[in-house]
């Protein structure tokens, strides 16, 4: 066994290969998951900022006259455009010296004047264009009509005497830069949340390396692979609030899942009839990977080739073999026995099966304190008295990466199945459950890719999602900030 557990080691070791194939899964899932988060956000901000600017608008009312130049003493006709230059250059001047403002504040009756003001000349013309912005739109007006009255009286000490011949003018304005000013608002915050959600999207893309085929499995952990069970998708017209479907006692179970259970089922009696194990411990890396719906098929499946198996329920802190085999009765637990509160006869639930036997150990209510007992030697005892009483013994543990209870157990038991799910868990994660239950010296027959996505699964009439990782409530407390979000909407908790 320790030979075992340095080519564990090894093989765990060492830098990560970067698979572009599998990044650019992680990018396909990414959109997929995420692409609602970002038209959602990009929505909300739009709306979030339309409404701000909205309220907090102040419009803005522009007076413009464009006027043509013309210098004293000159014919009606002659054109200076000089002048007009000239006029151009030294307005910000005059402005500037208070002249001109004084003079238009004067003439209006204030202290200053209400509003701002600018001017251009139009190149190669002796065109002259003078522009007002004010808060209202009369006010804006009459400052205007006094720049035209007052500015020729004050540039004459500049320039000289000139004249304005008024071509066009605005009158009185209107605000039309409202409706710029709010399409550019809520096109910002559409921008602006848009980005956010790639952003998350990006972060949920390097942060999720998840394992999605076998082949990659083979080249990084050191077990035997036992086979895939293919995904199996619910249809929605025949969805249905009626517990676990995805039972091998239900007949709607599709062929392919059947297949890939006995295949299964075959492999693993198998290894245990050639080494003479009797009871045989199931665990998984994380919380959602289908272990405890596969588990409770493959006890059937050994049951009804007419082997005396017996299936135990020991995870305490999250017990879910009765939803998996769809029993709604309270049972005792595993607990209760240790603690010698119930009798093991009393405690076993007997399953009809049409040739073999199959009794099954329920974990009762979710308990912590149970879960210190799974080390002792008390559970060894009742392990060794299970074992007398079947020819097959099946444990479902918690996850052997997030809780130490699958390796404290695994000293009394002989061989152990590893359950993988597609795009679940990460590979460091997977390695880090096979090291801590290796470390325990039991032997790993191998692992099954649960829930493969790649064996097309979905083309055989019914469908069902499984290993649903928001039913893990019980463990959220054990899970600190670690990523083990799942993405594909599975229904039945495992």
């Amino acid at each position: 066994m320790s030979e075992y557990r340095e080519r564990v080691d090894k093989r765990t070791d060492g830098p990560e290969k970067i698979d572009l194939i599998a990044i650019m899964r992680d990018v396909y899932q990414g959109i997929r998951k995420f692409w609602w988060l970002v038209i959602g956000l990009a929505v909300i901000f739009a709306i979030q900022s339309y409404f701000s600017v909205s309220s907090t608008y102040q419009p803005s009312y522009v007076a413009s006259a464009t006027m043509s130049v013309r210098t004293a003493g000159k014919s009606a006709g002659y054109i200076n455009t000089q002048s007009a230059k000239q006029m151009a250059e030294v307005f910000p001047h005059i402005l500037t010296s208070g002249v001109l403002q004084d003079v238009i504040a004067e003439e209006m009756g204030t202290d200053g004047v209400p509003g701002s003001i600018w001017a251009e000349a139009d190149a190669g013309t002796n065109l002259f264009t003078v522009s007002v912005s004010a808060n209202d739109p009369q006010l804006a007006y009459n400052i205007l009509q006094s720049v035209i009255n007052n500015y020729p009286k004050v540039a004459q000490f500049v320039i000289g005497e000139t004249k304005l011949d008024i071509l066009d003018e605005t009158g009185i304005p209107t605000d039309t830069a409202r409706d710029t000013v709010i399409r550019g608002s809520y096109r910002r915050g559409a921008l602006k949340g848009a980005a956010i959600g790639c952003v998350i999207m990006a972060l949920y893309i390097v942060t999720r390396r998840t394992v999605k085929s076998r082949k990659e499995l083979k080249k990084n952990v050191n077990l035997e692979d036992l086979g895939a069970v293919p995904f199996v998708q619910e249809k929605k017209r025949k969805k249905k609030n009626t517990g676990n479907s995805l039972s091998l006692m239900n007949e709607r179970v599709p062929q392919g899942y059947l297949e890939a259970v006995r295949r299964l089922r075959i492999k693993v009696t198998k290894a245990m009839e050639q080494n003479d194990y009797r009871s045989l411990l199931v665990t998984s890396s994380v919380p959602g990977e289908g272990k405890t719906t596969l588990t409770a098929n493959l006890a059937i499946a050994i049951a009804r080739q007419g082997q005396k198996v017996i299936l135990v329920d020991c995870d305490p802190r999250n017990p879910s073999l009765a939803s998996a085999m769809n029993d709604t009765e309270e049972h005792p637990g595993f607990g209760a026995v240790l603690r010698g509160e119930v009798e093991i006869e009393q405690a076993l639930s007997k399953v009809e099966m049409p040739n073999g036997s199959l009794e099954i150990l329920y974990g009762g209510e979710p308990n912590d304190k149970a879960s210190r007992l799974l080390g002792t030697k008390a559970m060894g005892r009742l392990i060794r008295c299970l074992e007398k009483r079947a020819d097959v013994v099946i444990l479902d543990t918690a996850p052997s990466e997030l809780l130490a209870d699958a390796p404290a157990l695994a000293k009394y038991v002989d061989a152990a199945l590893y359950i993988v799910k597609y795009d679940c868990a990460k590979l460091r994660q997977i390695r880090e459950g096979v090291r801590a239950l290796g470390m325990s010296g039991i032997d790993i027959i191998g692992y099954t890719f649960n829930a493969d996505k790649t064996a097309r699964s979905t083309g055989y009439g019914y469908g069902y999602r499984y290993g649903g990782y928001s039913h893990y409530g019980n463990y959220s407390r054990y899970l600190g900030a670690r990523d083990q979000e799942d993405t594909s909407g599975r229904v039945i908790k495992d």
